[in-house]
């Protein structure tokens, strides 16, 4: 979804996923009773044969835990080596989901094995966020074509990686003050209805400006305002299931989540 791509939470494991396997072949396999048709790119399966990481099993394992947690249907995921301009280093990945098929990318960087922030938890994270996004275009509504669609499909990402997979906040959760997020949603709340492109996000530059950018990830401070407004939904709304909430419109979410992050007056 996070330079973010997005989407946050990168031990050393046996290299027993990839058994067998040369470095050199890319890797394809099946998994989750058959939903999730997996593709781990050449260079992506090289540069984690070569630090020991058990790739394959890692997201065998992961994606059989998201599966339970949000049925859906069958759909591609490519594993491949990422372009270092679309990561955000704080996880080294992102992730992309067709807007249209539902088909997931997921872009690791290049050394990421090397220095990892926290492997295993980051491709967990990753690939719940673009699960959940790929549900919500095959079953649910679709990944928005407004910006408040964006912000809403970032927030429950966020939300459903976070416990999919327990542990500290993703990066971006508190990226802002209470000063900040205001400030920001000033800038943000007018532009709620702008339609984009897939790939387009709203940026705000400076204190004064609010532009379009041609980027394909958002930046760090929508997807905190994102998740705050999930957040919001979720406690007043105690017990939604996650199959419920990737069919739940941007706009219900917004308006009985009660988001109102600068003080009244």
């Amino acid at each position: 979804m996070l330079k973010v791509g997005a989407l946050g939470v990168v031990a050393a494991l046996a290299l027993t996923g990839c058994a067998g396997v040369s470095p050199m072949v890319p890797v394809r396999f099946q998994t989750a009773g058959g939903r999730f048709e997996v593709s781990l790119s050449r260079g992506v399966v090289k540069e984690f044969a070569r630090h020991q990481f058990a790739l394959r099993r890692l997201t065998e394992e992961d994606l059989a835990r998201i599966g339970k947690l949000l049925p859906g249907p069958a759909t591609t995921i490519a594993v491949t080596v990422g372009d270092p301009d679309q990561i955000l280093s704080q996880i080294g990945a992102t992730g992309f989901t067709d807007p249209e098929t539902g088909a997931i990318t997921i872009g690791l960087f290049r050394y990421w094995a090397q220095e990892p922030p926290d492997v295993i938890r980051e491709l967990a994270r990753t690939l719940a966020r673009e699960v959940n996004g790929s549900v919500r275009v095959t079953l649910g509504v679709g990944l928005g074509k407004t910006l408040l669609g964006r912000l809403v499909t970032y927030g429950i990402a966020t939300a459903f990686d976070q416990s999919a997979f327990p542990g500290p906040p993703d990066p971006w959760v508190d990226e802002l003050s209470a000063k900040q997020e205001c400030r920001q949603w000033r800038h943000l709340e007018p532009l709620l209805t702008t339609v984009g492109t897939h790939g387009q996000v709203l940026v705000v530059r400076s204190a004064n400006s609010a532009i379009p950018g041609k980027f394909s990830l958002p930046q760090l401070p929508d997807l905190a305002i994102g998740y705050r407004i999930v957040a919001d939904y979720l406690a007043r709304t105690q017990g939604v299931s996650w199959a419920t909430l990737v069919d739940t419109p941007a706009q219900t979410i917004f308006r009985a989540s009660g988001y109102a992050p600068c003080p009244a007056g």
